[in-house]
């Protein structure tokens, strides 16, 4: 809808102009504001595909930067001499900051330029890959644990800001081809840095992300906007000799978090989205160490294999975009309600016959990716746009709404490492994936609860 005016107030403006020009000839006019017209469609469409591109490739990096935490345990563990307990801290303490981060980034995502916020983000996280890659004590880990979270907070919601006001239609699939960055982010992440550990040693792990990092930041400077009107509205103030050219429309108030926790809905999906985010970021977290230390895999074979869990997210996040927007009505809270009960029924598999190898529990957990992951992207994505738009808020809401989602949904993720930990070592790794099919069963009824309530997002 925002493209659709802004291309109606400068087509106005355009046809003023050329009728002034071609007073005498109106045919004329016409097919030159038609030429207009296309002309400006055809920039607009490209600069929206510049700007969803280098989003892609900002959010990869900034997925990719964490994934070395979860590669490099068993090195920590067995090198470093890092307890499980060490461990699981380092993941709960990001976890807690990032979650507490997050539900503020989105707000200043709102105030400050994405440009500056997103490549200022990705120039501390270097120094933190370069700290990281010293750090010899679970101190001092801990502590650039703290920092990495609170920079890495910065980047979901100004990307999905972003991508609500620049996508105005199939928003569902547009945001599921999207997010295959994260999948992306992390596959590359996994693998290079399984690669480093193997090849090299585990500092590694962290220091070839430092080029690509700053890489990144400086697309981000040059290439990011904010507003899509911003060319437009420049162009009609060199061209408009009307006295009211100065006049602007007043800034937009600021939404409150009050404001934003009573639109309907939204508490409920956050619930979901804890359940979810706790299964999620568990597998993320711990499937190397599993395949090491659990199913007894070479370290190489285990950093490989995980990569299947991300994969498959590869293909759920489109899959689910796609069957959201046209099989399901933009019904997301029930398309995700049926992927994550799918995802459960998954995990019971994995369960079964986890002892026949590396190549079916590769598969199995490609399978999952795709039941787990899709729901992923949705929740923390594409329902804070659609209920932004569709509580009246608009884009002044989104970053902080996608923010609130996500960080009630962190509180999944950090209470899984302690409790990952801890049932692993004291229950056995088959009852914990039974408190993972418990989670996304949980996920899918809260979910079913929010469609059958009526509340369509």
């Amino acid at each position: 809808m925002v493209h659709q005016l802004i291309l109606a107030k400068y087509s106005i403006h355009t046809a003023n102009q050329i009728y002034m020009n071609d007073y005498d000839d109106p045919e004329a006019a016409s097919q030159r504001l038609m030429q207009n017209v296309a002309y400006d469609e055809k920039v607009m469409s490209q600069k929206r595909n510049q700007i969803l591109a280098t989003l892609y490739l900002t959010y990869a990096g900034f997925y990719l930067s964490r994934k070395a935490d979860s590669v490099v345990k068993s090195s920590l563990h067995e090198l470093e001499g890092f307890t499980v307990e060490d461990l699981a801290l380092g993941d709960t303490v990001y976890l807690l900051v990032y979650t507490v981060f997050l539900a503020f980034s989105g707000v200043f995502g709102d105030a400050i330029p994405s440009n500056k916020l997103l490549s200022g983000a990705l120039v501390c996280l270097s120094m933190m890959s370069y700290l990281k890659s010293r750090v010899t004590s679970p101190f001092w880990f801990v502590s650039y644990q703290v920092l990495h979270a609170v920079f890495q907070s910065a980047g979901w919601p100004t990307c999905i800001k972003l991508i609500g006001v620049w996508v105005t239609q199939n928003r569902g699939l547009v945001m599921g081809f999207w997010t295959t960055c994260q999948s992306v982010g992390g596959i590359l992440g996994a693998l290079w840095a399984t690669y480093m550990i193997t090849h090299y040693s585990w500092h590694f792990a962290y220091l070839y992300m430092i080029p690509l990092q700053l890489s990144l930041a400086l697309l981000c400077y040059f290439t990011v906007e904010d507003d899509p009107s911003h060319d437009k509205q420049s162009d009609m103030d060199e061209n408009d000799e009307a006295p009211e050219r100065h006049h602007r429309p007043p800034a937009q108030e600021k939404v409150s978090v009050k404001e934003i926790l009573a639109i309907p809905g939204v508490l409920s999906i956050g619930i979901a989205y804890f359940f979810l985010k706790f299964l999620r970021y568990a597998l993320l977290m711990w499937l190397p160490y599993y395949y090491e230390e659990g199913l007894s895999f070479d370290a190489a074979t285990a950093g490989y294999i995980s990569t299947s869990f991300e994969m498959g997210g590869m293909i759920g996040t489109p899959l689910i975009g796609w069957f959201s927007d046209k099989h399901m009505h933009g019904s997301r809270d029930l398309t995700c309600a049926v992927f994550l009960l799918g995802g459960g029924l998954m995990l019971v598999a994995c369960i079964v016959a986890s002892h026949l190898g590396a190549l079916y529990n590769a598969m199995s957990m490609f399978l999952v990716g795709i039941l787990v992951i899709g729901p992923d992207s949705i929740l923390s994505g594409t329902i804070a746009q659609d209920l932004a738009n569709a509580s009246g808020l608009g884009g002044k809401a989104m970053g902080t709404l996608a923010g609130l989602i996500n960080s009630m949904g962190s509180f999944g993720s950090i209470f899984q490492s302690y409790a990952t930990a801890y049932i692993s070592e004291i229950y056995g790794w088959e009852v914990l994936f039974t408190v993972f099919v418990v989670s996304a069963g949980l996920s899918s009824l809260i979910l079913f609860r929010v469609y059958s309530s009526k509340v369509k997002i």
